[in-house]
């Protein structure tokens, strides 16, 4: 196996979750239906804390030089974008205090017990930017919807942020994997990821009293 024969079988083993996920009820499950600007900037800026953080951990806690690396830049790039979101909720005459808000919430797909390098690098450079792809899609569609331009063009650079991980973690993969047990490891960390994102998801769903079945 091969980074991209990887990526392509946890889209594959997860295509239904997936495809959920970038569903118009992802927005509306992970805003707890509070479908207006500033509660869907909290959203993005909330999980992108606390995958910045998850992330920074697992860097520290690598003992692989390449995986030391591809962490710590997972963890950068999602702090950028953080920083990025944050600023633009802190400067709205209206908008929340982000760090209030930011606390109060967390992203349940990245709290795995990710103990080995592979299995670290692949929920963070595979399974994480998958759920987050299809998180940003649908925050692009919410701002083409409200005119804003500016905010849909955020979130689409982010998911080209979100590829360009993709990336990393497949090369990084391949330096790491060399048997097939440890390649079925990472396939399974990554899909654990997209599995959790979606099963939280439709918690949430359910709780409101959604169907989280039907691809809208």
């Amino acid at each position: 196996m091969d980074g991209p024969a990887l990526l392509a079988d946890v889209r594959e083993s997860t295509a239904t979750e997936l495809d959920r996920l970038g569903s118009e009820k992802s927005l509306l499950a992970a805003t707890e239906a509070r479908l207006e600007p500033d509660p869907v900037l909290v959203t993005a800026a909330t999980v992108l804390a606390t995958a910045r953080d998850t992330l920074g951990e697992w860097a520290q806690a690598a003992t692989d030089g390449a995986a030391t690396d591809v962490l710590a830049s997972a963890a950068a790039t999602v702090e950028d974008a953080f920083e990025t979101v944050a600023a633009d909720l802190d400067d709205g005459a209206d908008g929340p205090d982000t760090a209030e808000t930011v606390a109060d919430l967390d992203a349940p797909f990245l709290e795995l017990a990710a103990t080995g390098d592979i299995e670290r690098v692949a929920a963070a450079a595979i399974g994480a930017p998958l759920v987050l792809d299809r998180l940003f899609l649908q925050m692009v569609s919410f701002f083409v919807n409200e005119a804003d331009e500016t905010h849909a063009n955020l979130f689409r650079e982010l998911r080209d942020e979100m590829e360009g991980l993709l990336a990393d973690g497949q090369d990084t993969l391949e330096t790491l994997c060399t048997a097939s047990e440890e390649w079925e490891r990472a396939e399974s960390a990554a899909a654990a990821v997209v599995t959790t994102a979606y099963d939280d998801y439709a918690t949430r769903l359910d709780a409101m009293g959604f169907d989280p079945k039907p691809i809208c």
